[in-house]
């Protein structure tokens, strides 16, 4: 199936879903990606990118602090490199865009909500702008699998600035590896690793 088919069964997916179910939350989503790409010979979280979307949620049990969301983000990832303006030198940078739907379990502590869960993304556009030269970075998959955990700190009981972090759980472009390439737990390969910065805006029941 095409990217853009799946994506629109995705989005009508989610819309008729959250119309017709009772007792769920909605939620809008808005802020910035700090991205690297482990295994890419580049260091430092230097790519900055999009994070947007909404969210639909439900308390497991009534007055129950856990509750089950599911999102819908568009997020911008990639690795860029950082150039000594005294040193000079060729420049990197790595543009990858996604479409992602996050399974989260969300727990409430007063003002706070600590979650976590996994995620599939769609490689929706992929970049890469090597020393002003672009082209489509070879062999990056067109899916994603990956771990998202963060929190977010309520100011009032519907607006709140969240923190999350997340790695991909597999690789992400299959490409002979580079044997002094980083790793994370002796994993080889390219991941996605990036921190978020957001606000979320709460509606619904």
């Amino acid at each position: 199936m095409h990217k853009s088919k799946i994506i629109l069964f995705l989005l009508v997916f989610f819309t008729a879903y959250s119309a017709q179910s009772q007792g769920f939350e909605g939620a809008l989503y808005l802020g910035a990606n700090f991205s690297q790409v482990d295994g890419d010979q580049l260091g430092g979280y230097n790519k900055l990118g999009l994070n947007a979307g909404f969210a639909i949620s439900r308390r497991l049990k009534k007055q129950d602090n856990w509750k089950l969301s599911f999102e819908m983000l568009y997020s911008q990832k990639g690795a860029k490199k950082v150039i000594d303006p005294d040193v000079g030198g060729p420049t990197l940078t790595l543009n990858y865009h996604y479409v992602e739907i996050p399974v989260l379990a969300r727990y409430t502590w007063n003002e706070f909500v600590f979650y976590g869960g996994p995620s599939f993304g769609i490689n929706v556009f992929n970049e890469r702008d090597d020393n002003g030269f672009t082209s489509e970075e070879e062999n990056l998959l067109s899916t994603e699998w990956a771990l998202h955990l963060g929190g977010t700190y309520y100011l009032t009981e519907r607006f709140g600035f969240d923190l999350r972090h997340s790695y991909s759980l597999v690789s992400v472009r299959d490409f002979p590896i580079v044997v002094n390439s980083p790793t994370w737990f002796g994993r080889a390969g390219w991941y996605n690793r990036l921190f978020t910065i957001a606000i979320r805006y709460n509606f619904g029941a």
